[in-house]
């Protein structure tokens, strides 16, 4: 068995590890801020050698603060960031001696240190801006930050230097989406930028797709409605156009990465519908017949683990009903069996570094009911050591389970959903409130710890979260199912969820709210307006009222060819369907909405303007006086600081004990 033994100054430093429960846990409701404060440990990542850890952890004045350990002796942390002028995010590994991290203010959305980058060495020397959000002058190359408006980071080199991969980005100016990229390294110390790619490249290219040794392979690029993919062989300058789809295209297939013996690995739908991941063999152009991973019920997107320096693939991780690894690799196969006998009924995400004595492993537990911890393996010596909990006020015991199930839709198509049910026995049928997820057109539940959920589970709540038609993650027909059915197939799926929970007996049948944020706040609207029958309130936070200004609204974030090919192949052309528009738009069909209803909108959101809100707002007022209205200054599609998501959630507790009285 694994010896075990705290990290006892790093638990010192957040009060992690710590088994003092609070007052808050020991009360019938745990307190509104347990589930809406920030993280104490954002993130924890070893060093490409395995022999340092870096954790980014949250400090007295609410900002992340960057220590460093040697993993020969993690009690040992060097605070090398702890100032509180700067927080640090996403703090990432270049070489064993450098790192560089993202800056954040997060009590300040409009401090202009936000989203700056920095690089620092694991000593806390040598720390220099990167990227600012001010043009600087722009002298490329003379050791001036570049300036954030024109580049991005692309990502790290994992090659022993300084440099990072950056591109220099091209962005159309009304929508600020980008309309092509150029790659770059630029060296962290002295800024100097090198062009990755210095003969012709490929007009407009939006993507690429880079091999070992960090040449650009595969180019990603579109012309109106189709997807481009455009081939580069090694020692050649030539770019070959292998692949040209029309956009959602179910026949299509996307180079996803290459491994480190040049194999290229392509996602394909199978003969199911459902993306699976197969190898591509470039000289014939043919997609392999059989798939190297498929799962039953599910698309396949795959993180691949590669060996450092050989890109030898160790494994992948995926999702399907809940997170999975399927290692390739014995030694790795070893660890995780061994972790989970450890540590059963979490989900362990295991990431190692290093060979030997001085290889390290972090390992990520987290469930349903856990929202995570932090540990250190050392596989030589067979030591296990708690980094700590990513939040340590909550009791997972007193949490919410969150089980996966089918339910059959009026029509008879199967429909996943995600059922949270509150801790304790139920003494009967339980409130609950279905919870439509944004998008739509992505997955919106899984199983993990879901802080809005278990809030409204603490509070008593079942929440039920259907992955509707139109909803990605679950086949090609599934998906395809929901275009252009906005307020129609698309809304009964969400009714017909309910039913279900009700027919089950989990759920009261007259305390049913209907609740989401985007897309999921225009299926409130509509659910109000459609199926005043079935749901008693609704809460609608930064929800599309109007399906004509997703077209119109000039100062939206989405580009024109999103609007122009995207939308109107998955929404509708609000010319040739005015008609399905008006009867599926909630501010056309205002009147019918006559529920109490809470709505909230960002003052600064690009994606829904607040114009969505307030028209309907204005609208609904007149008939209707059981509806209440907030508006959060400076916040997008979502709220962003801390005091606004507690203010919200506490209006929506008070929303629905108000109106889900027996």
């Amino acid at each position: 068995t694994m010896r075990n033994k705290f990290l006892i100054a790093l638990a010192a430093l957040v009060g992690l590890g710590l088994c003092a429960v609070s007052d808050a846990q020991t009360s019938a409701k745990p307190d509104i801020a347990v589930f809406f404060k920030q993280a104490k440990i954002q993130s924890a990542r070893l060093s490409p050698s395995g022999k340092y850890l870096a954790v980014t952890l949250l400090g007295k004045t609410n900002r992340y603060h960057l220590g460093i350990a040697e993993t020969a002796n993690p009690s040992k942390v060097n605070m090398i960031i702890s100032d509180d002028a700067m927080g640090v995010y996403g703090a990432t590994w270049l070489n064993d001696e450098r790192l560089y991290f993202r800056t954040g203010e997060p009590t300040d959305l409009s401090d202009v240190r936000n989203g700056e980058f920095y690089a620092i060495n694991r000593d806390g020397t040598y720390r220099n801006k990167l990227m600012s959000n001010h043009d600087e002058g722009n002298n490329i190359g003379k050791g001036v930050p570049l300036w954030a408006r024109n580049y991005s980071i692309y990502g790290t080199l994992d090659d022993g230097t300084d440099d990072l991969l950056v591109t220099y980005d091209t962005v159309s100016e009304k929508e600020r989406a980008l309309t092509s990229e150029r790659l770059y390294r630029l060296n962290t110390r002295t800024l100097a930028l090198t062009e990755l790619l210095t003969d012709l490249q490929p007009k407009d290219v939006t993507g690429w797709l880079l091999d070992k040794e960090h040449q650009p392979r595969f180019a990603f690029s579109s012309e109106d409605d189709v997807r481009i993919v455009r081939y580069r062989a090694p020692g050649t300058k030539e770019w070959v156009e292998i692949s040209r789809f029309k956009f959602l295209d179910p026949n299509a297939f996307s180079p996803a990465f290459i491994d480190g013996s040049g194999q290229t690995y392509v996602y394909k739908n199978d003969a199911d519908g459902f993306q699976s991941l197969y190898r591509f063999d470039i000289a014939t152009r043919k997609v392999a017949a059989e798939p190297v991973l498929e799962v039953k019920g599910f698309d396949v997107t795959v993180t691949p683990v590669l060996e450092r320096k050989t890109d030898r693939i160790l494994g992948f991780h995926y999702e399907s009903d809940a997170e999975n690894t399927l290692w390739l690799d014995e030694s790795r196969k070893a660890i995780q069996a061994k972790i989970d006998a450890q540590m059963p009924g979490t989900i362990n995400v295991i990431s190692c570094r290093g060979s030997g004595a001085t290889q390290a492993c972090v390992i990520h537990s987290e469930s349903d009911q856990d929202p995570g911890r932090y540990w250190l393996y050392k596989p030589d010596s067979d030591e296990l050591a708690s980094i700590g909990a990513v939040r340590p006020d909550i009791d997972p015991e007193k949490m919410a389970r969150v089980d996966f199930h089918h339910y059959k839709a009026r029509d008879g198509m199967e429909i996943p959903v995600y059922v949270t049910t509150p801790s304790g026995k139920a003494t009967g049928p339980r409130p609950a409130v279905v919870m439509v997820h944004g998008g739509p057109f992505v997955r919106g539940g899984h199983w993990n710890w879901n802080r809005d959920n278990q809030f409204l589970a603490s509070r008593g709540y079942v929440v039920i979260e259907p992955d509707f038609r139109g909803s990605t993650g679950y086949g090609s027909k599934h998906f395809q199912a929901g275009w252009k059915k906005w307020g129609l197939e698309m809304q009964d799926d969400i009714t017909d969820a309910a039913n279900w929970a009700v027919a089950k007996g989990w759920v009261d049948k007259n305390r049913i709210a209907i609740a989401g944020a985007s897309y999921g706040g225009y299926a409130t609207l509509m659910g109000l307006i459609k199926t005043p029958d079935v749901f008693r309130c609704g809460i609608n936070w930064v929800g599309v009222s109007d399906l004509d200004l997703l077209f119109t609204v000039s100062w939206s974030d989405a580009s024109k060819a999103s609007v122009e090919y995207g939308d109107k192949l998955l929404v509708g052309d609000p010319d040739k369907d005015a008609a399905q528009f008006k009867a599926t738009s909630p501010l056309a069909q205002h009147e019918r909405l006559n529920k109490p209803l809470l709505m909230a909108y960002g003052t600064s959101d690009r994606r829904v303007p607040i114009v969505h809100g307030t028209k309907f707002r204005d609208a609904v007022m007149k008939h209707n006086n059981d509806v209440e209205w907030v508006a959060y200054d400076k916040e997008g599609h979502g709220w962003r600081l801390e005091k606004n998501n507690i203010d919200w959630w506490t209006r929506v507790e008070n929303f629905l004990e108000k109106n889900m009285r027996p």
